[in-house]
């Protein structure tokens, strides 16, 4: 059976229609596959502060974490938008359990050093695979929420950074980030196919890469590195394409090698 990590985030975690087409896609390929869902929700969470009168802020793509947003950051992605994704797939016949980083130590973090003050941001050096082994094997598909265990605290991490982690630590076959841009652009706004390291860091440098692609992009190169053969970063443009590109009979998006 292959292993496929998903990560999902921006607007297909709060388009209806979108992510149920999603679900759908997911519950069926869990039948033969083992599937782990990685989400974000950055979109929730600023609807939530802004409840706090809180005004988001961000750092070379990362989120600066007071104590008060990291508070509504496990609320948010733990609670609310993890939760969600598990009741939609077990509706459409799915076997689904809802997990964080801080469960069982999946996901151990430090503060991340070197970016700047971004407060309760983590940098995970450990993945505790168990967890996720144990329900794989029981047909069970983990929905994993990126908040992660620290001394004591929870710590905010990129959930492209965490899905890249799992990815890794799993040694998956295949590994897709689904985003709201479908796939990295070039300077006339076109997507890049393929992309290597070389090209990536001279895009960064140039700042046609930016914002939050920036982290999306390196933590993925940095897996390759790591052992994983190829990332995917695409659009969600339906289940029928989502299905090609897994199989890769198909190419929405970019890949990375």
């Amino acid at each position: 059976m292959k292993t496929i990590v998903v990560k999902i985030g921006g607007s297909l975690a709060i388009d209806d229609s979108k992510l149920l087409d999603f679900v759908r896609a997911s519950a069926e390929m869990s039948k033969s596959c083992k599937l782990i869902i990685v989400h974000g929700g950055g979109k929730d969470i600023n609807a939530n502060l802004a409840l706090l009168n809180e005004e988001p802020k961000f750092l070379n793509g990362l989120r600066v974490t007071t104590p008060a947003i990291m508070d509504m950051v496990e609320m948010t992605l733990s609670g609310k938008v993890g939760k969600k994704l598990v009741r939609m797939l077990l509706t459409e016949g799915a076997n689904a359990v809802g997990i964080s980083g801080v469960d069982a130590k999946l996901l151990e973090a430090k503060k991340l050093e070197g970016k700047g003050d971004l407060g309760a941001v983590g940098d995970i050096f450990r993945v505790n695979t168990k967890i996720l082994e144990v329900l794989l094997e029981a047909g069970i598909t983990p929905v994993v929420s990126p908040v992660s265990y620290g001394e004591g605290i929870s710590y905010n991490v990129n959930a492209d950074t965490a899905a890249s982690e799992i990815a890794v630590a799993l040694k998956a076959d295949c590994f897709i980030l689904i985003s709201d841009i479908s796939g990295v652009l070039d300077g006339d706004k076109k997507i890049i196919p393929h992309l290597n390291k070389e090209l990536a860091n001279e895009l960064i440098k140039s700042e046609v890469i930016s914002g939050g692609m920036i982290p999306k992009v390196q933590g993925a190169l940095e897996s390759i590195e790591r052992g994983l053969k190829s990332i995917h970063i695409v659009g969600w443009e339906g289940a029928d394409a989502f299905k090609k590109q897994i199989e890769g009979s198909a190419n929405s998006g970019t890949i990375l090698v």
